[in-house]
């Protein structure tokens, strides 16, 4: 048999579109073509998303910085404002220690009697009090200006900070409602993509379960064409588990074959006998020891050396090596090959035909996978070869 092929027919199959499911069935290739949209549609998706929570970050770090501003600028005000107070409080008291402080000198300087006379002089008349009050009045009239000087300054600065206060105020409530509408848009694409990643889901699965039934229905059919369509659709779209269900499905459901069996020699009944020997020992990769593990290649290989015939050590090397014989020849103690199960494009499992046992001459002995020990089993058609006599 010729190693497994692109399907060249379609199979008539079930939509598998969530809102149309009731629908007439479409072809496998149209129901592919339409989990590629899905899956097209799921990337955009993804990159929407990807492009809107970049922005809200964004967003939010420029939020962050202008409520850090609008902060540091009311702190400004607020420390201006203080200054203000201050220089108030200062300016009144050198008023008052001015005075004070120009009395006491006066005084000090001038006879009591003078300062008597002085004081009680006629005010228009007095030259000396006109001198006081000149000095005096001119000090304090000095610190005044110089009190509005500063003052004028600092409300000059208040306004300016308040100002930028005002704006940074209007940026970070921009800022803050571009955010807002980003996070909704962003919840928006989260929840379409999680509605787009269940309904491609459901579709792959719904597909899958659809092969699963057509390969079952080749196997019972022996059509092993539409079992390699099966096989081949369902990988398509779930790879190789997917591609493993469909298998199952057809090994199931697979009929005992149309068997005209030839007595086994007597070197094939020895490596039969062998073979049996080893019903539950662990299956293990790359195992070649008997009661500890073997796999498929190495389980035939040591139980035809028990009957005294060597055959190489690989699947690939047996089959390229050993005589093929018919189908509908074969006996007891010949290896039968499968290709491709595994998606490696090569003959990479062999099992022992057994001739007899729970399922007639349709039973084979199977060193088959990780976890399940070498058994008896029933020949499965899905990726078979060709058989090989030793």
């Amino acid at each position: 048999m010729a190693p497994l092929r692109t399907p060249r027919r379609l199979s008539a199959l079930v939509s598998l579109s969530l809102a149309l499911s009731i629908m007439a069935p479409a072809t496998s290739q149209a129901s592919i073509t339409t989990i590629r949209q899905s899956q097209a549609e799921l990337q955009v998706i993804s990159a929407k998303l990807s492009a809107l929570t970049q922005a809200s970050e964004r967003s939010a770090n420029a939020y962050d910085a202008a409520l850090s501003v609008f902060g540091q600028l009311s702190d400004h005000i607020a420390t201006l404002q203080k200054k203000i107070r201050l220089k108030r409080t200062q300016i009144a008291k050198t008023k008052a220690r001015m005075v004070v402080d120009l009395v006491h000198a006066y005084v000090a300087t001038t006879a009591g009697t003078q300062v008597v006379a002085l004081f009680n002089q006629n005010v228009t008349s007095s030259d000396a009090r006109t001198i006081f009050g000149d000095f005096a009045i001119g000090n304090i009239n000095q610190e005044r200006l110089t009190l509005l000087r500063e003052r004028a300054s600092l409300y000059r600065s208040i306004r300016a900070v308040t100002y930028q206060r005002h704006q940074a105020k209007l940026q970070s409530e921009h800022l803050q409602s571009l955010l807002s509408a980003n996070l909704q848009a962003e919840q928006a694409a989260q929840n379409t993509l999680n509605q787009v990643s269940n309904q491609l889901a459901n579709e792959k699965a719904q597909f899958i379960a659809y092969e699963v039934r057509q390969g079952g229905k080749a196997a019972k059919a022996r059509d092993i064409a539409a079992e390699e369509q099966a096989v081949n659709a369902a990988s398509q779209i779930g790879g190789q588990a997917a591609a493993n269900q469909v298998i199952e499905a057809i090994r199931i459901n697979t009929p005992p074959p149309p068997i005209h069996q030839v007595p086994p020699s007597v070197q094939g009944s020895a490596a039969l006998r062998a073979a049996e020997s080893q019903i539950g020992v662990p299956y293990v990769w790359g195992g070649t020891t008997p009661g500890v593990g073997f796999d498929c290649s190495g389980l035939v290989q040591w139980a035809w050396q028990k009957a005294g015939v060597s055959i190489p050590r690989t699947t690939q090397e047996q089959w390229a090596a050993l005589p093929h014989v018919s189908f509908s020849n074969i006996r007891p103690g010949d290896l039968i090959y499968y290709f491709n199960l595994d998606g490696d494009n090569q003959v990479d499992h062999v099992v022992m035909y057994a001739g007899s046992g729970p399922w007639g001459t349709s039973t084979t002995i199977a060193a088959a996978r990780t976890g399940i020990p070498i058994a008896l089993a029933p020949y499965f058609g899905a990726g078979f070869i060709g058989v090989a006599r030793p």
